[in-house]
């Protein structure tokens, strides 16, 4: 209860920074991106170097308590660690009117709910799961120095026209042997859970998502199952149960990359 008045309150008192305002006497802000868990996301431009680049700034819920600090420097700690075109570069942090803020490159593109929802990107079966092998190896390089992203939406995930690009590690947390033996064995929030799978089970809903764009809603007919409601092959459902744990779930982006292979092949022939 306790928690969710801090929320509700810091979320009243909570204003975006004013647009053209001087951060830190160094950033003009430009645009408010938005608003996550942990932050509030602005475009600014550096005016020491004239380049566009993204200030995330901590928000007031979290900045008051230890676990919130905390998240926020793992956050900064997972971004200077990686260093791949797929991901946003990290480039300093410091402090404005008490806010702790660090800046990242601005990636350019459009999400896939822009592309879906604004765009009207009708996606088939066989480029959904081409997006999603793309995505896979953007996973597949985090998993590979022991990072979960844990928050694999379609709002998440950019395209610039050619690549395929992976944001926000705000929820991003180290593996750790004993937090993933917790998470499987808690039978946590299967996104929220330290472990591969984790991110599997996102790139799951993610996939439906892009399948979906395909489908004509009947608002007249009882909702069903997407296996009901979606034209895909079997091949396609088999990857989508298992990266859901609806069956046994898979151990690593090997694994999937083989199923995907396998339905493209199928595809091909």
């Amino acid at each position: 209860m306790l928690k969710r008045s801090v929320l509700f309150f810091s979320n009243w008192l909570e204003r975006p920074l004013a647009t053209d305002e001087l951060i830190a006497e160094k950033f003009r802000m430009l645009k408010h991106l938005g608003m996550g868990s942990y932050g509030h996301s602005y475009l600014v431009m550096d005016l020491s170097t004239q380049q566009r680049k993204v200030l995330k700034g901590l928000r007031v819920h979290k900045r008051i308590t230890k676990s919130g600090r905390n998240g926020f420097e793992v956050e900064k700690e997972l971004l200077k660690s990686i260093h791949h075109p797929g991901f946003p570069k990290y480039f300093e942090d410091g402090t404005y009117k008490e806010i702790p803020f660090y800046t990242m490159e601005y990636m350019e593109g459009k999400n896939f709910e822009q592309l879906i929802f604004s765009e009207g990107w009708k996606i088939s079966e066989q480029g959904a799961f081409k997006i999603a092998d793309e995505l896979l190896a953007l996973i597949e390089y985090l998993h590979s120095r022991n990072i979960i992203h844990r928050d694999i939406r379609i709002p998440n995930v950019i395209f610039d026209g050619e690549k395929i690009k992976l944001i926000d590690l705000g929820l991003g947390r180290y593996l750790r042997q004993e937090t993933a033996d917790i998470s499987r064995k808690n039978g946590l929030d299967l996104r929220k859970a330290i472990n591969f799978q984790a991110d599997f089970y996102g790139l799951g809903h993610f996939l439906l998502f892009l399948l979906y764009s395909n489908f004509s809603f009947d608002h007249h007919i009882k909702e069903k199952s997407w296996e009901e409601e979606l034209n895909i092959s079997t091949g396609a459902k088999h990857i989508i149960r298992k990266l859901l744990q609806i069956d046994p779930a898979y151990d690593d982006c090997l694994q999937i990359r083989k199923d995907i292979e396998k339905i493209s092949t199928e595809e091909e022939n």
